[in-house]
């Protein structure tokens, strides 16, 4: 759970959080294994879920800009605050040990805390039809 909890802290959305709400997603995190030349995601597919990678490496890719992903990367955080569209297409070079926190659990961790989710409400905007139109840099 300790490990799990550094994987979440490196995610600005869960940076300077009451301990009790971190404790309550810890506990809604999924283990998955993906293996190598798995797509664990793909760009402009909807999405439910936000992935950590606990141990691997994934290659994150859009038309123009390209990412390689290891341990204590994260992905899909738009997805989980919103249930939109994946932003990139994720790739496992390597076999892949990740958590994921689906969108419903996350949703159900935050009506605990009120505060937190209006805070994340000022994080993403996102257009009438479900695209996310920009994402604020918010300080939490």
């Amino acid at each position: 759970m300790v490990m799990c909890s550094q994987l979440l802290k490196k995610v600005p959305m869960f940076q300077n959080r009451e301990e009790t709400f971190i404790n309550d997603v810890l506990l809604k995190l999924h283990y998955e294994v993906f293996q190598e030349g798995d797509v664990i995601v793909r760009q402009n597919v909807p999405g439910d879920r936000m992935f950590f990678i606990d141990h691997g490496e994934a290659l994150m890719e859009t038309e123009s800009y390209e990412r390689e992903l290891c341990d204590g990367d994260f992905f899909g955080e738009t997805c989980v605050l919103t249930k939109g569209k994946h932003l990139a297409t994720v790739k496992a070079l390597t076999d892949c040990q990740c958590f994921s926190l689906s969108w419903d659990d996350f949703q159900e961790a935050l009506r605990g805390f009120p505060d937190i989710k209006k805070d994340l409400e000022k994080i993403i905007l996102v257009s009438s039809d479900g695209e996310v139109v920009c994402q604020i840099a918010a300080t939490l």
